[in-house]
C-alpha cells in the first residue's frame, strides 16, 4: 500500500533579477521601436506631399506652407503629447491628424504604463520550469546533474528516445562527478556553489532539503514536474507484517496525514524565506534611469558640437571686417 504520491522536479538557482540600467527602453522591442522612428520620419515628408497636391492639383491656394522640417517636428510633438501647431480647412489633413493622434495616444499610453510596471515592479530571468529547456538552459552554461545510482539516472539511461534521452545526452559523461552526485545534499550544495546548475530531483525532497538549508529564497523549484513515484514499505515475501502495514499507511493516507506532515515540515521553514522577500516595490534609483540621463546628456553634447560647428563655419563662409568706423559729429 503506497503511502504517498510525488513526482521529479528540476530543482536550480533562483532567477536573477533583470538589470533595469537601460529601463527606459524595455517597454517595445527594437522592431517596435524602429517602426516608431520610421513612422515619425515619414509623416512629415508625407504631409508635405500631401499639401503640395492640395495647393497645386485641387487648388487650395488657402493652406498653409509648411517645410518638411516643421511637419516632421510638429507630428512628434503630438506623440509627446504637445498640442498641434498646424491649423487646416481641409478634411484630408484632418483625418490624417486623426488617426495620428489615435497612433499617439496608444504608444505614450502603452509605453508609459509598461514602464511604471518595469520600474516599480523588478522583473527576472526566464527559471527553468521543464525538461524542454533544458538544451536551452545547456547552452548558457548550466549543468544537468542528478542522484547517482538512483531511480532518476536508471530512467534517463534507460530511455531510447523522447525527452529522456534527449536529457541524458546533456549530461557530463565525460566528469561523471559533475552530474551524477552521491546524494541530493550534495546537489543542493552544488546550487549554492555554482551559478548555473540543475538538479533533478524528487520533489518534495527538493523542498525540504532547501528549507532545510535556511536559504529557500535562493533557489526555484520547477513548476512542471514528471516521472512520478510512490512511497511505500518494502518487506520480506511472505511477512505477515505486510498485510499489518499496508492496513496502517491505508488509514493514514485516508486521514491525509501523510500530506498533512509533509505540509508541516514544509512550513517550518518559512521563517527562512522571509529573507529574500521584500516588502513593496522599490524606490526608483539614478540607475533605472541612467539610460534617460544619457539620452539628455547625448542631446546637449551633439547641440553643443554643432553650435561649434555653425560659430566656424560662420566665420569662415562669411569673415567680418573687424576695423571699426567711427565718426565723430561736431555740435
Amino acid at each position: 500500500m503506497p503511502y504517498y504520491m510525488e513526482s521529479t522536479t528540476l530543482v536550480s538557482g533562483a532567477p536573477k533579477e533583470k538589470s533595469r540600467t537601460f529601463a527606459v527602453f524595455s517597454p517595445f522591442t527594437i522592431e517596435v521601436w524602429l517602426c516608431i522612428v520610421v513612422a515619425v520620419a515619414a509623416v512629415g515628408p508625407f504631409l508635405y506631399l500631401v499639401t503640395r497636391l492640395l495647393v497645386h492639383v485641387l487648388d487650395h491656394p488657402d493652406q498653409p506652407h509648411y517645410t518638411p522640417q516643421e511637419l516632421t517636428f510638429n507630428m512628434y510633438r503630438n506623440l509627446m503629447v504637445q498640442n498641434n501647431l498646424i491649423t487646416t480647412s481641409s478634411w484630408v489633413l484632418k483625418l490624417i491628424f486623426f488617426g495620428w493622434y489615435l497612433f499617439s495616444f496608444y504608444i505614450y499610453a502603452m509605453y508609459s504604463g509598461t514602464l511604471t510596471a518595469v520600474l516599480a515592479i523588478p522583473a527576472f530571468d526566464k527559471p527553468i520550469d521543464s525538461l524542454q529547456q533544458l538544451a536551452d538552459a545547456r547552452r548558457r552554461g548550466y549543468t544537468i546533474g542528478t542522484t547517482r545510482d538512483s531511480s532518476f539516472e536508471e530512467t534517463l539511461k534507460g530511455a531510447k528516445t523522447g525527452i529522456y534521452r534527449e536529457v541524458w545526452l546533456l549530461m557530463n559523461h565525460e566528469d561523471r562527478d559533475e552530474s551524477f552526485l552521491p546524494a541530493p545534499q550534495s546537489g543542493i550544495d552544488m546550487i549554492l556553489k555554482r551559478e548555473y546548475y540543475v538538479f533533478i530531483n524528487a520533489q518534495l525532497n527538493s523542498v525540504m532539503k532547501a528549507t532545510q538549508s535556511g536559504q529557500r529564497h535562493k533557489f526555484h523549484i520547477g513548476r512542471e514536474t514528471f516521472l512520478p513515484q510512490s512511497y511505500g514499505i518494502a518487506c520480506s515475501t511472505g511477512s505477515p507484517l505486510r498485510d499489518a502495514f499496508s492496513d496502517i499507511l491505508r488509514r493514514l493516507s485516508e486521514g491525509g496525514l501523510v500530506y498533512k506532515w509533509a505540509g508541516d515540515e514544509v512550513a517550518g521553514g518559512s521563517s527562512s524565506n522571509r529573507a529574500g522577500k521584500t516588502t513593496g516595490p522599490p524606490a526608483i534609483t539614478v540607475q533605472h534611469l541612467q539610460a534617460a540621463f544619457f539620452l539628455l546628456t547625448l542631446g546637449l553634447v551633439t547641440s553643443t558640437v554643432v553650435l561649434g560647428g555653425e560659430m566656424v563655419l560662420s566665420k569662415w563662409c562669411h569673415p567680418r571686417d573687424d576695423r571699426r568706423k567711427f565718426s565723430f559729429t561736431k555740435k
